[in-house]
């Protein structure tokens, strides 16, 4: 199971703290309280009142007012459960304090002990429950995008009350920085940032699992569902199958909203040409074909909010500018198909543009599980 954790530990790292709660800071008299929807409140007593969104990456807490202007940067310099500590772009530093306790994670409470409180094991004052293994469960359909069965669950289920009896200390550890990943993970609602979590945990799977030979149950079941067709060593990054079908299928709809059209010769060619060179593309378009799924789902779902009105209209404003190559009557050689990617990935900021200055693109995206008739799982 070490393996397994450590994986997805490595491709988290500390971006699995949150945020979310009330912090203060006596000495300057103001607080902030920050949701998981991505927005806060700020009052000071020298500086009145202030709310809008925040974007907490790659180290820096970045705030935005009511109209979603650049407001206030803040390098975060470290994070415990109970302080932020934090200096702005004058480098004066500070700390806030927690108030009260942390808020649970918005779609945690599918895996409460409340929900599933059956013992698997214990030793002493430490035990396992069903939670854990179905949280297990859960990360692992996260990464496979679809329904674990329970005739896997008990496979999972019985792999973990064995690592517990192995070792119960190391076992309790992996559980929660796994419980701290999946936190991490049901604060996001950007399909891409989504998908490139789901890519860099899976990523770094299948490089400790496969190229390291470090056999699991975990990766047994998350593998029976993972057709891997191509691997990125150096950025530990994977192509499924049906990351390239969904990708070519949102690339489809893509490009029937520009007014062309990917025929079956030239999709089964491009599709050859991207397993075949997917190592050689840049990272950024490697990260797109691997977001396929996500994409196309969520512009299906912009599309399918428009009136038909507003479908004509976001039509119109794309074929103003179609991609500057018709690739449909193009020689698929690998220079040809690294140049397409990236007018690909063109093509994709310039749609989510028009949504946004359309009205929409900001919709909030939650993270659920459903089963095969559309009832939610978690």
């Amino acid at each position: 199971m070490l393996t397994w954790i450590c994986a997805v530990g490595m491709s988290l790292s500390l971006q699995a703290q949150n945020i979310f709660g009330t912090w203060q800071n006596t000495a300057y008299q103001m607080q902030y309280t920050f949701t998981q929807e991505g927005t806060y409140q700020f009052s000071s007593t020298q500086f009145g009142q202030a709310s809008g969104n925040y974007l907490l990456q790659g180290g820096y807490l970045y705030l935005y007012d009511a109209n979603n202007n650049p407001s206030v940067q803040y390098y975060l310099s470290g994070i415990t459960a109970q302080q932020l500590h934090l200096s702005d772009v004058n480098q004066v530093q500070f700390t806030l304090d927690r108030v009260g306790v942390a808020p649970e994670v918005k779609g945690m409470e599918a895996f409460s002990k409340s929900k599933y409180p059956r013992v698997l094991a214990g030793s002493g004052k430490q035990q396992i429950i069903e939670a854990d293994a179905r949280l297990y469960a859960a990360a692992i359909s996260f990464l496979v995008q679809t329904n674990i069965p329970e005739i896997d669950y008990k496979k999972i289920e019985s792999a973990l009350i064995k690592d517990f009896k192995t070792d119960a200390a190391s076992t309790m550890t992996d559980l929660q920085a796994l419980r701290s990943g999946m936190e991490y993970i049901f604060t996001l609602h950007d399909p891409v940032e989504i998908g490139l979590v789901r890519q860099q945990i899976l990523g770094n799977i299948y490089w400790m699992s496969v190229v390291n030979k470090h056999a699991s149950v975990y990766w047994d079941v998350t593998d029976s569902y993972t057709d891997v067709i191509a691997f990125d060593e150096t950025n530990k990054l994977v192509l499924t199958q049906k990351d390239l079908d969904d990708y070519l299928d949102y690339l489809s709809l893509a490009y029937q909203n520009y007014g062309q059209q990917l025929t079956a010769a030239m999709r089964s060619e491009l599709a050859q040409q991207m397993v075949s060179n997917f190592a050689a593309f840049r990272l950024e378009d490697k990260q797109l074909l691997a977001c396929g799924s996500l994409l196309k789902d969520n512009l299906v779902a912009q599309m399918n909010a428009m009136s038909s009105r507003e479908q004509q209209q976001f039509q119109q404003h794309l074929q103003q500018q179609p991609p500057s190559v018709d690739w449909s009557g193009a020689d698929m050689d690998a220079d040809m198909v690294k140049f397409l990617m990236e007018m690909n990935n063109m093509s994709h900021v310039s749609m989510m543009n028009v949504i946004e200055n359309m009205g929409g693109g900001d919709d909030y995206w939650e993270l659920k599980q459903t089963d095969d008739y559309g009832n939610i799982i978690w």
